[in-house]
């Protein structure tokens, strides 16, 4: 008698659990890359895995297009709501990394009082390579629209909460020989930024081009960089 009141509780708590599991799976739907559902309401959400290229605007410097590069995972975690009219609003975390690399001309330097500054490399150098880089997390909020079979389009606003900031510079000298200058500390990023971003996808692979109004560095602490990147993404 025992034995089977034990097997009937047990019966009874395992239907329990998979009522309670269909009951929350019709209000929450995973939504995971790269097995995605595109059903109707609220969903977790991830994506826009990136690789782009950076430039800069307001600066009169030349940046190396092919070194300066962005990494971005737009969304690590966030909330998708589908209204099932091809309209979809995702918000989250994210991760954002952007290299800087100069041309071979111009250099960065931290000054004593703490200001980085853009100069010529001595005359005579060689092996010349300069970067900043910063890395952020991010809050992205992005409308999509779908267009056609499997085509999106994508705008949002994406807020930066620059955490770290670095610059390295080396070169061989003819009279001293081989320079280095590295700084991570106190090279004064601002502290929040906004990126306009913009995209277009198919079937998950998309391409996009991001805009930042917003200074890389503090007003009187370096120079103005406005950043411009544009790159590919997954899961868009």
């Amino acid at each position: 008698m025992k034995q089977l009141l034990t097997i009937m509780v047990a019966v009874i708590a395992v239907g329990w659990t998979w009522a309670r599991d269909d009951a929350q799976q019709q209000y929450i739907q995973v939504d995971w890359y790269p097995l995605l559902t595109d059903s109707v309401g609220w969903n977790i959400y991830s994506g826009g895995l990136g690789l782009g290229w950076v430039d800069a605007t307001s600066t009169p410097a030349s940046f190396k297009t092919g070194r300066s590069l962005e990494l971005q995972w737009l969304t690590v975690v966030g909330a998708k709501y589908n209204t099932g009219h091809g309209q979809r609003i995702t918000a989250g975390i994210g991760i954002d990394w952007r290299n800087y690399h100069l041309g071979n001309n111009i250099r960065f330097s931290l000054a004593s009082d703490g200001r980085l500054a853009m100069l010529p490399y001595p005359d005579g150098s060689s092996s010349r390579s300069s970067r900043l880089r910063t890395f952020s997390l991010t809050v992205p909020v992005i409308f999509r629209q779908r267009i056609g079979a499997g085509i999106d389009i994508a705008a949002g606003i994406v807020t930066d909460f620059n955490v770290h900031a670095s610059m390295a510079t080396k070169y061989n000298d003819d009279a001293e020989g081989k320079i280095k200058e590295n700084a991570s500390k106190h090279l004064h990023q601002v502290p929040v930024s906004i990126d306009l971003i913009a995209g277009l996808s198919f079937h998950r692979l998309g391409a996009y081009v991001k805009y930042s109004p917003c200074r890389v560095l503090k007003k009187g602490w370096g120079p103005e960089i406005k950043p411009l990147s544009a790159g590919i993404a997954i899961g868009l």
